[in-house]
Parts: structure tokens; C-alpha cells; sequence
């Protein structure tokens, strides 16, 4: 029938067999193929039922990310289900591996279902700031009921279709040969000896909004993808199917295109992208399975390398004997020899040559360092390890990222900071910015924190990589320093620290910036002129790769969607204009990369969009 859709006739049902490879995506083109197969064979007078099934291993996992970005492409999903839910013969879809987000929709919009026991259903829209649409707000809880239906969409993790609260959903469980109990089934609805699932989710009215008024007195009334959520299962219970189908297009639109849920998207896809290496091009991946350790490995990086299936070797201090080991992880003096050597980053960045490793346990997080003359299959085996191992990474040109791209990106957002003490503000004041952000903790407590000699010697260390000099005898740091505030450690740095928590020193006063520019976006502005560094430096791969450093390495929340695409938000001639007003303050920090300039004479963002505003006299 097409490339997308394979049919093979039954006793007079047709079976339509989703066979997109990629992910079992619900792609444009299958979407259009489908529509069009159940236009045909619904007209087909030897046709008496449908049955929708996936081809090899799995049903279909919904669409992918990046579709949400682009331009709509006919037919939407929700006119897909539309066209399923209207067809005017009985239509079952045969369920078996993952069954995911649009496809669940899908599932959903047939007049019944059968499932394998080993299916697992989902519905991961709020993990990316987003609703589920396509009418699963609408038909799930008329088949579960509210509370199953917002446990399912509110938690975005999948369930095993043998979950007794998703019963309601299958006209059977079974073991094997799904596709065969679907085309039972099919002919039974053709014939009215079965009839299509019953609305079991609003046999209980009064328990439907008690289920609703329990889960709001949880999320609150703050605009959300959780709130929309709960709007649109609300009025599956209030308005006929086409109006609340209507509602959840509307909903759907708009938390789509929700910054947010356009930030969230854009790490995750970043995050797939970063993981993509050059070496990994080039044949021969070394296999990394035997390690050999000449120190402690950070965190849990040890239990997660031997859940990858590889063998942990301690070794003495004196270096390796026979060279036996795959992978010499050093914690401590560089050894001369061995297959693949592998230096960690304990905190004071990596060095120029060789190959360098820093993990951030937190966030499950790696920033692999590469040197000229490191061989690809030692990169590449260590990518894959890594991957393996559940983890996320990056990867750094050295010594272009100089003591790794984390550290700039820190180093950057400090040493703005106390430019911006230097100009007149106060730590609240800036560390408030940071917040506004994205980032957790501001760099002024953080130095706090720190310690404010220890911050100062990393900082003199990490100056030279961003064209400034160390910190002064008169910057903000010695300054308190030399009064003895030198960090929260003595209960004085930046804010006093009683016992009850941090706060501001009394009587101090904030002037406001040249331009009149706001904390947040000064330090913004310094983020993105040290990334433009970076990238024309060639330290890394791509723009995307730094804003998961952002999130991942330096704590920016996930929805605030790293530095670079905030920039492309405001659009960089925006960007520009602060950094103009604020060069007078640190010409190394704030004025324009070169490159910057250029990217807005051309109309070029960073991620494909195009820059706001006009070009620079």
C-alpha cells in the first residue's frame, strides 16, 4: 500500500501495519499514508473491520520532538484520531511494545483494543512542559475515569497494560499473537456480537470530581502544562466529545508553543545531539571493559561503569605493569603508557593534552575533554561506555576550552558578577538576576559557599580564558578578603550568614547599570559573548552543546533552555544593545564578540531562527 503502511485482508479485515522504522515515529508521512489507506479501504464493500498493528517491535512511540518546532504538516494527529474515532467501520488497534504519547492517542481513537501483556503505555508530554492532544484528554478519562487518566498523564512515566487501574481500556490481555485476537475482535464488532469499549470512566460523576478537586488542591492554578491538564479532563466530564475536543486542540496549541515547553524541548533534543561525536564516524570503537584504577572514582561513577557491564581494577601508585587493562582511569599522576588513558578532573579543569573526564553526579553528567592526537576509537570506546553507563555528555576541544567549557561558562557568570559589584550593585541584587535566569543559586552566595579565597585563586586561573586579568587587589574579592568576610565559613563574605540563613549586610545600597540594564540580563550577556568565545575558538562541536553544559554542569534549569537559545528568544540584536551599554564596565566581558556581530548582519540566530532587530551601524 506504501512504503509506510503494509495491509494484508483477513476474512474481510484489513489489517493496516504501521512500518516507520525511525523509532516507530507517528511521522508526517505515516500520518498521511494512514489517512489515506482508511479512506480507501473504508469504501471497500469486501472491508468489514480494520485492524491498526505495528510492524516489528513495537506500535508506535508518538512524534518526535522536533516536529513541534517546524511548520504544521498535514494531517495533525488529533485529525488522524478524528478520522479513526469517524470511521464508519470498526476500527481496533492491536497494541505491543511501547505505545507512546501520539500513538497512545491513536490507540485511543479506535473503537477498541487489544493489547499484549508485555505493552507498555505512556504519555511523557509534561516531561517537556507540554499536554498530551489528539484527544487523549478527552477519551482516556471516559474510559479510566479522572484518576487514572491524570496518575498517567501527570507522571509521564509508562505502565504495563496489565495494570489493573487500565483495564478498562482492552477488550483483552493477551500472550501472544495480538494481531490474531485483533482481527477476532474486529469481526465480532462487524457482526454486533461485541460491542466498542464502554465509557466506564464517568460511571462515578461525583468520585470524577473529587478526583479533580483533590489533584488541583495539589498543582495550583499557576499557568502550567499540569493546569491544562487538569482544565481539559475536567471538561471531558462537562461538555459533549466534539467541544471538549475543541478545548484540547486549543489547549494543546498553545502550551505547545509555550517558551517552556520550547525550552525543554530544545535541551532534550540538544542533549541527543551532543551525544553524537565525530569519531564515532571512524571505524573501530575501542571496547572499554576491563578498567584499571589508580585512584577513587567521583561520586557513583564507579556503580555506573559496572552496571555497564565493565570490570573495576584497582592498581598500585607506582603505574600499571603489562598494559592488561582496556581503559586506565587516572586520578593522579599520568602514567607514560597503557592502551587508553583516561584523567580525571577533580576540580581544577583539564589540561591541554590527552584525553579528560569530568562527571557531574547530580545531573548523571559527563564533559569529556579531547586533545589533537588522541586516537578517535579511544574517544568514540569512551562515548559509548559512557552512554551505556545512563549518562549524558559533551564533548570539549582541548586545549580550545581551556580548563573545560563548564568552568568558562562558571568562570564567566562570576567574574561578571563581580564586575557588576564593582559598577554598584549588591550581591542580592545580581544573585536575584541569576535566579531570574534559570540558575539555582546565584554567584555570589555560591562564592560564599566556596569560600572567597578559594573562589579568587580559580578565578585568577580562569580569567585568562575569557581575555580578563585576575581579580585586582582592589576587585570586590580581596576587598572582603582583606576585612576578614571570606566566606560563609567565617559567617562574612558577600552576606552575613547567621545561623537562620544568608542576608544582606545592612544599609547596602544597589545603583542601577549604564542603560539602565537589569542584573539578569548582564550576566546573560556575559554568558553569550563567552560562548560566542568558545565556538570561535573551536572548543566545541555545537551551539546546543553549551546550553546542556548550562543545564546539565552549571544547574540552569532545564526550562529556562540554556544561554544560547535564551538569546535566540530575545533575539540578539537585543542581546547587542546590552552589551553596548554595559562594554564601558569590562570591555573583555561585554563587548561584542566578533562573530556575534556577524551572525546578526547575516539574520542568523543560533538554532535556525532568524535574530530580532536590525543590523548593527
Amino acid at each position: 500500500m506504501s512504503a509506510n503502511i503494509k495491509s494484508e485482508a483477513r476474512d474481510g479485515v484489513v489489517i493496516l501495519r504501521l512500518d516507520r522504522t525511525a523509532a516507530r515515529a507517528f511521522a508526517p508521512v505515516l500520518r498521511a499514508d494512514l489517512m489515506r489507506a482508511l479512506g480507501h479501504i473504508a469504501s471497500r464493500d469486501d472491508c468489514r473491520a480494520i485492524v491498526i498493528a505495528g510492524a516489528r517491535d513495537g506500535f508506535c512511540s508518538g512524534i518526535e520532538l522536533a516536529e513541534y518546532d517546524a511548520a504544521p504538516v498535514a494531517p495533525s494527529p488529533s485529525d488522524l484520531c478524528r478520522a479513526v474515532a469517524d470511521c464508519p467501520k470498526p476500527v481496533v488497534a492491536a497494541l505491543h511494545g511501547n505505545v507512546l504519547g501520539a500513538g497512545l492517542a491513536l490507540a485511543l481513537a479506535a473503537h477498541a483494543r487489544v493489547a499484549h501483556e508485555a505493552t507498555r503505555l505512556g504519555l511523557p508530554e509534561i516531561s517537556f512542559g507540554m499536554m498530551p492532544g489528539a484527544g487523549v484528554t478527552q477519551r482516556l478519562p471516559r474510559l479510566v475515569g479522572a484518576q487514572t487518566a491524570l496518575e498517567l498523564m501527570l507522571s509521564g512515566r509508562p505502565l504495563r497494560a496489565t495494570e489493573a487501574r487500565l483495564r478498562p481500556l482492552f477488550h483483552a490481555l493477551v500472550a501472544q499473537d495480538t494481531e490474531g485476537a485483533a482481527v477476532a475482535l474486529a469481526a465480532r464488532l462487524a457482526s454486533g456480537a461485541a460491542q466498542p469499549a464502554p465509557l466506564l470512566g464517568f460511571s462515578d460523576p461525583a468520585g470524577y470530581q473529587k478526583s479533580i478537586a483533590a489533584m488541583r488542591k495539589q498543582i495550583g492554578t499557576a499557568d502550567s502544562a499540569a493546569a491544562d491538564i487538569l482544565r481539559a479532563v475536567e471538561a471531558a466530564q462537562l461538555l459533549p466529545l466534539p467541544q471538549g475536543l475543541d478545548l484540547e486542540d486549543v489547549l494543546f496549541e498553545e502550551r505547545t508553543q509555550s517558551r517552556s515547553a520550547r525550552a525543554l524541548r530544545h535541551i532534550h533534543l540538544a542533549e541527543a545531539r551532543a551525544r553524537v561525536l565525530p569519531e564515532m564516524h571512524q571505524p573501530g570503537p575501542r571496547d572499554l571493559r576491563l578498567i584499571a584504577l589508580t585512584g577513587p572514582l567521583p561520586g557513583d561513577l564507579a556503580a555506573r561503569l559496572d552496571a555497564a557491564g565493565c570490570a573495576l581494577r584497582r592498581v598500585p601508585d607506582e603505574g600499571p605493569g603489562d598494559g592488561w587493562a582496556d581503559l586506565w582511569i587516572e586520578a593522579g599522576t599520568p602514567y607514560s603508557d597503557g592502551p587508553a588513558r583516561l584523567r580525571l578532573d577533580t576540580g581544577a579543569g583539564f589540561g591541554p593534552n590527552g584525553l579528560w573526564l569530568r562527571y557531574t553526579q547530580a545531573t548523571r553528567f559527563a564533559e569529556i575533554g579531547v586533545a589533537p592526537g588522541v586516537p578517535a576509537a579511544d574517544v568514540a570506546g569512551l562515548a559509548r561506555l559512557l552512554s551505556a553507563a545512563g549518562l549524558g555528555y559533551v564533548r570539549a576541544a582541548l586545549p580550545a576550552a581551556g580548563p573545560g567549557l563548564g568552568h568558562v561558562l562558571h568562570g564567566a557568570l562570576d567574574l561578571a558578577a563581580l564586575e557588576l559589584l564593582r559598577a554598584g550593585l549588591n550581591a542580592a541584587a545580581i544573585d536575584a538576576g541569576a535566579q531570574a535566569l534559570g540558575f539555582a543559586n546565584g554567584p555570589c552566595l555560591a562564592m560564599d559557599h566556596e569560600g572567597l579565597a578559594a573562589a579568587q585563586t580559580r578565578l585568577a586561573a580562569l580569567a585568562p580564558h575569557l581575555g580578563l586579568p585576575a581579580p585586582a587587589a582592589d576587585s570586590p574579592l580581596a576587598e572582603r578578603l582583606t576585612r576578614g568576610a571570606v566566606g560563609r565559613a567565617a559567617g562574612r563574605g558577600f552576606y552575613d550568614h547567621p545561623p537562620e540563613g544568608p542576608r544582606m549586610p545592612r544599609a547596602t545600597a544597589t545603583a542601577p547599570l549604564p542603560g539602565g540594564v537589569p542584573p539578569e540580563r548582564a550576566l546573560h550577556a556575559a554568558l553569550v559573548n563567552a560562548a560566542e568565545r568558545l565556538m570561535a575558538a573551536g572548543a566545541v562541536l555545537r551551539p546546543g552543546d553549551l546550553d546542556v553544559v548550562a543545564v546539565r554542569a552549571r544547574g540552569q534549569a532545564r526550562a529556562a533552555g540554556g544561554p544560547l537559545f535564551q538569546a535566540d528568544e530575545r533575539g540578539l540584536m537585543a542581546v547587542l544593545k546590552d552589551m553596548k551599554a554595559l562594554a564601558p564596565i569590562s570591555s573583555p566581558l561585554w563587548s561584542p564578540h566578533p562573530v556575534l556581530l556577524s551572525r546578526i548582519k547575516e539574520g542568523l540566530g543560533y538554532f535556525g531562527r532568524r535574530a530580532a532587530g536590525i543590523s548593527p551601524a
